[in-house]
């Protein structure tokens, strides 16, 4: 799970105020106290503190409201707490499945884009469809 999460693309929001915001505060430091003091948990504390983070704080859509990421992060918190971590886990595989797939879907219109550009004659507005990192075939 954690050879996954690390791989993740960022689309975190932010904190919210209030309970929901409190209580993420609240388990942040319980992971970090678990590792400062000598507890049982001190080996796995800061692996937990490193996916708590991007699971907790996961964009449920692309242009989310505050107040729905604050009932998810609510959500999340309790299921983290129940131990459902592969239900939090499978909901934020999901988004991300999601993100991969808008992108390749941009990188594909793009590449059309150019293409059309190029056929018609407009080089110019064809050649701002290309930066140093993209691949424009056609």
């Amino acid at each position: 799970m954690y050879q996954k999460i690390v791989k993740w693309r960022a689309n975190l929001f932010l904190l919210p105020r209030g309970k929901s915001g409190t209580d993420f505060i609240k388990e942040l430091t319980r992971l970090i106290d678990d590792f400062v003091n000598d507890t049982k948990w001190k080996r796995i504390s800061l692996t937990m503190l490193h996916i708590l983070i991007p699971m907790m704080l996961q964009k449920p859509a692309p242009k989310s409201k505050a107040r729905v990421n604050a009932q998810y992060l609510t959500k999340r918190l309790q299921d983290w707490r129940e131990g459902n971590l592969t239900k939090i886990f499978d909901e934020c595989e999901a988004i991300q499945l999601a993100l991969r797939q808008s992108n390749e879907i941009k990188k594909e219109s793009s590449q059309k884009a150019f293409c059309r550009l190029m056929l018609v004659g407009k080089v110019g507005q064809a050649m701002k469809f290309i930066n140093n990192d993209s691949e424009v075939k056609g």
